[in-house]
């Protein structure tokens, strides 16, 4: 039987210095990295190579080595799609693990200074149930010694967690319940709809001609999809370039976040089944004739309330970790961090 590596049973827990940031982070969507707006203060360079960065604020400071960012980089890297592995694909996995560890730095920090104390029995438990993925406490030891690690660290590290975890729950009761009037706008605004489009491709990148070409053709398809007489299912198969077009452009039921935004601002301001947007809707895939097929039924009040409160939950804890990194500074090694970073 191999044994795991304990990097892979506690990637959060064991590699404290590396953990990824999942809320909050850049979404690789294509902003500029030179301008990418980040929550704490970048200090000077660092110039030593076994450093790849330095957090530090009135907590005090945590540095993270050149050889386990590498390590978390690869990690990172790895869960990736071939076709997601760009030039700003990889920066943006920089910024995610340097904000990661900026985060973890704060958390921890303010967990101490307010005095959050991890449950010593959830502390043995989860060591315990760590023992068992092993076939003995002496394979356990021996994995740990691999990582540099012993018994007591692991138990300082999940203590460490557990106070931090500790401190965003009572950081998640610091929220403005919702009004019936905030709940039934969210209603409103979740529910799910049903469309029909034709795609015209036209990417971020093409020519300006083949750009023109596109929009006269999708405003020459709009006037023909509002005639009273017009088959838009026919239209979408004749025309569309997207993968919808044999099934006459339906796109099924869906909800606002589910599209690109341009799309989903469009297709929710038409209000009755039928009704086609006036104009083609660019997005980075093309020109859409957008026709709407169910207006759909506002999302249940109960439902929206809950799923409401959750999203302000979140919002908020998300809020007070980034005015605790206001007061973080962070130091790059550039040669190892290619976050494209202003220092």
């Amino acid at each position: 039987m191999s044994l795991p590596t304990l990097s892979r049973l506690l990637p959060a827990v064991v590699l404290p210095a590396l953990i990824l940031s999942l809320a909050g982070c850049g979404s690789g969507n294509g902003t500029s990295s030179e301008t990418a707006d980040v929550p704490y203060q970048m200090g000077n360079a660092v110039s030593d190579s076994t450093v790849a960065l330095v957090v530090s604020s009135e907590y005090g400071s945590d540095t993270l080595t050149a050889q386990r960012y590498q390590q978390q980089v690869r990690m990172s890297m790895k869960r990736q799609a071939p076709g997601q592995q760009s030039e700003d694909q990889a920066q943006d996995t920089h910024r995610q693990l340097i904000r990661g560890f900026a985060r973890q730095h704060a958390l921890r920090g303010e967990a101490k200074a307010q005095g959050v104390e991890a449950d010593p029995a959830q502390v043995n438990a989860r060591v315990e149930k760590l023992k068992q993925r092993y076939e003995s406490e002496e394979q356990f030891r021996k994995q740990l010694a691999r990582n540099n690690m012993t018994i007591d660290s692991v138990r300082s590290l999940l203590a460490d967690q557990f106070r931090q975890q500790q401190l965003q729950r009572e950081m998640a009761q610091n929220f403005e319940e919702p009004s019936s009037e905030d709940v039934t706008a969210y209603s409103e605004e979740n529910r799910r709809i049903r469309a029909q489009h034709i795609l015209l491709k036209a990417g971020e990148n093409a020519p300006e001609s083949e750009v023109d070409s596109a929009r006269q053709a999708a405003t020459a398809l709009v006037d023909s999809a509002q005639m009273d007489d017009v088959d838009f299912a026919e239209l979408a198969r004749r025309h569309s370039q997207g993968p919808s077009a044999q099934k006459g452009g339906d796109l099924g039921f869906f909800t606002r976040d589910r599209m690109v935004d341009e799309f989903a601002e469009a297709a929710y301001a038409l209000s009755d089944s039928g009704d086609v947007a006036d104009e083609p809707v660019r997005t980075r895939f093309g020109f859409h004739v957008i026709r709407l097929t169910n207006a759909g039924e506002p999302m249940d009040t109960t439902k929206a309330r809950k799923q409401m409160t959750k999203e302000r939950r979140q919002q908020a804890v998300e809020d007070q970790i980034n005015a605790l990194l206001d007061d973080v500074t962070v130091r790059t090694n550039p040669d190892i961090v290619s976050a494209g970073l202003r220092k």
